[in-house]
């Protein structure tokens, strides 16, 4: 079983779109358990009941949870393949504890960032803060990446930046889909997106994702 917290203080960066979607696609061949920690926003939660409300079901398990114990012992949940957490935006006293007991029993952290530069510095206080004393393997994900020149130029220069840095990044990104702003209103999620050109794009992103952070796994997981 492997753990993966999907952590950045900065909120707005796609997280429950990484987290719902990514464990979309490794359903497709691992038993996988959604936990939403964000009790703040609760994204992830009105996502999944928005699918519920719908008559969608979800490819694999979710629950809300908030409690920091049940959060510390999540290795006991040994009937998953995978467990995906959604941690809050905020790196606030009161929210500490939550995330202390999520990364003390995470195996990898996948940090979502907006290709920005003001994305830079929230992504950089998380990783000193909280993963790199924990000496947890992690990669800087780029999300929400715009389609068009302007996008794709920003994308590259944050990733010049990120390498500039030091920060191990994935090479896959996260491509702007409408069909990612309507999922948390309709409840779908990419592999269950009514058919579209956005659609197919979007299936690809995350398949690429999954598939990468597998080969990272598979050699080691550093």
């Amino acid at each position: 079983m492997r753990i993966l917290a999907v952590v950045n203080q900065k909120g707005g960066v796609g997280k429950s779109n990484v987290v719902m979607n990514l464990a979309a696609v490794a359903a497709a061949h691992s038993r996988v358990l959604v936990l939403d920690a964000d009790h703040l926003q609760q994204t992830a939660t009105s996502w999944a009941e928005a699918a519920e409300a719908a008559g969608k079901a979800l490819p694999y398990d979710f629950d809300a949870v908030d409690d920091v114990a049940v959060l510390s012992q999540m290795r006991e949940f040994d009937e998953y393949d995978l467990i995906l957490v959604d941690t809050p935006g905020t790196l606030a006293d009161s929210e500490l504890p939550r995330l202390n007991a999520i990364l003390d029993n995470s195996d990898f952290v996948v940090l979502p960032i907006e290709p920005k530069f003001n994305s830079i510095r929230p992504l950089v206080t998380t990783i000193d803060r909280l993963v790199r004393p924990r000496g947890l393997p992690y990669r800087v994900l780029l999300s929400r990446v715009r389609r068009d020149e302007p996008g794709r130029k920003r994308r590259d220069e944050t990733i010049a930046t990120l390498d500039e840095l030091g920060q191990p990044h994935f090479q896959s990104d996260v491509r702007e889909y409408t069909v990612h702003e309507d999922a948390p209103m309709t409840g779908d999620v990419v592999t269950t997106y009514p058919p579209s050109r956005g659609a197919i794009g979007a299936l690809d992103d995350f398949k690429s994702l999954a598939l990468e952070l597998n080969s990272i796994w598979a050699n080691g997981g550093k």
